[in-house]
């Protein structure tokens, strides 16, 4: 069985309450998934091992659309997936080590991103920042 899911990294022009409040802009990524050397991790809410691989990546009119297979030889592939099946795990998250050509947003702290450099991974989450960043699918078959 080899679990496969997909979802939205992020959503396009939405303030994520992370903190940083960083709105993405539609086009950010096309270099990094052009150039074929885009790989972030693939984590469980930002912390620990990895829990699968990240295998395709599209930008779309919503967000970025990320496509990958967990890994259930992990504990926390396995944990992700049995969460997922019980739908405690509903959307995505990327994470905060985002580096990206932006400017501020007068009046408040948020930055626009129109150009992302380094994205180093992304999670799975049960209460993603971005609120349209939702996991799509999963087929827990073979692929």
């Amino acid at each position: 069985m080899t679990p496969m899911i997909a979802g939205y990294a992020t959503a396009w022009n939405i303030a994520a309450h992370d903190g940083e409040d960083d709105v993405i802009g539609a086009g950010s990524f096309l270099h990094l998934i052009a150039s074929g050397t885009f790989a972030p991790k693939m984590l469980f809410e930002h912390d620990g091992e990895e829990i699968g691989r990240w295998l395709q990546f599209n930008e779309d009119a919503i967000g970025l659309l990320a496509v990958g297979r967990l890994d259930l030889c992990s504990i926390g592939g396995r944990r992700a997936f049995e969460m997922i099946e019980a739908g405690e795990i509903t959307g995505l998250s990327r994470g905060a080590n985002m580096v990206c050509l932006a400017r501020r947003i007068p009046g408040t702290k948020s930055r626009f991103c129109k150009r992302v450099f380094h994205l180093g991974e992304i999670s799975l989450a049960r209460h993603p920042a971005n609120p349209l960043a939702k996991l799509l699918s999963y087929c827990a078959g073979t692929a």
